[in-house]
């Protein structure tokens, strides 16, 4: 298999270490082709020394001007938040109508976060059913609200698994944790 052309310039300019070398310089000696190719870097090598310098400056000067004169000149770059930005109207009202439905809900979620809800419903027995779901520490204020102390209200508690009330009296509840229990 012939070296590239590559390779081959790299040959003839020496850059090719000893044990590769002898083996390219084995086989050119026996390949026409890469014998053929060898020349030819040879040649264009010799043509190029031989070459005063004026005869090649003016065309390579005019190179570089016509180059040069194409170019656009760099500029400094131009921080993203200084830079100018073409949007569509249509998406840009989009964009401005989703960010403040966003900032409206989480206004709402965060003043609602203390808060708790309500929920009235008929029962089925033809009475009203109210379904609240209010923080531990307003349990308390929400039953003296509804009736009172002489009132007689039924209530249904759904806790976390988590959460153990033992009733003290009525209508005050507490947790099993500050009402310690006596050992028998």
């Amino acid at each position: 298999m012939c070296p590239d052309h590559e390779i081959l310039s790299a040959f003839l300019d020496g850059e090719i270490p000893f044990p590769w070398a002898r083996e390219i310089e084995n086989h050119v000696a026996g390949c026409p082709r890469c014998r053929a190719v060898l020349a030819g870097l040879r040649a264009t090598r010799r043509l190029l020394r031989e070459e005063s310098a004026e005869e090649w400056k003016a065309p390579m000067e005019r190179v570089r001007q016509r180059i040069l004169s194409q170019t656009v000149p760099l500029t400094r770059r131009v921080p993203v938040w200084r830079q100018r930005l073409s949007v569509p109207a249509p998406l840009a009202m989009l964009a401005a109508a989703l960010l403040v439905t966003l900032g409206v809900a989480l206004a709402m979620l965060i003043a609602r976060s203390d808060m708790g809800y309500v929920r009235i419903t008929k029962a089925p027995a033809g009475g009203t059913e109210y379904q609240f779901a209010i923080p531990y520490d307003r349990v308390e204020s929400l039953l003296k609200s509804v009736g009172g102390s002489e009132a007689n209200i039924e209530s249904v508690m759904t806790l976390p698994k988590n959460v153990k009330l033992v009733p003290v009296s009525e209508p005050r509840m507490g947790k099993a944790a500050e009402f310690p229990r006596k050992k028998p």
